[in-house]
C-alpha cells in the first residue's frame, strides 16, 4: 500500500487558483524533496508519496 500524505483538499479551499495550486505544489517539492507531489482526482486534493528509487 502506498503511504500517501493528503496535504491540501482542494474542495476545503474553493478560494484557490490554479496558480496559487502550483504554488502550494512547488512549495512542497521544495519541502519534501524525497517525496512526488501531485493532485489526486479521487481525493480532490493534493498530496504526496514517497519517491520511487
Amino acid at each position: 500500500m502506498e503511504d500517501k500524505i493528503v496535504h491540501v483538499r482542494l474542495s476545503e479551499h474553493p478560494e484557490l487558483t490554479i496558480g496559487d495550486v502550483v504554488e502550494i505544489m512547488q512549495e512542497l517539492a521544495k519541502k519534501y524533496p524525497d517525496r512526488e507531489i501531485f493532485l489526486d482526482g479521487d481525493e480532490n486534493a493534493i498530496c504526496s508519496r514517497p519517491k520511487k528509487p
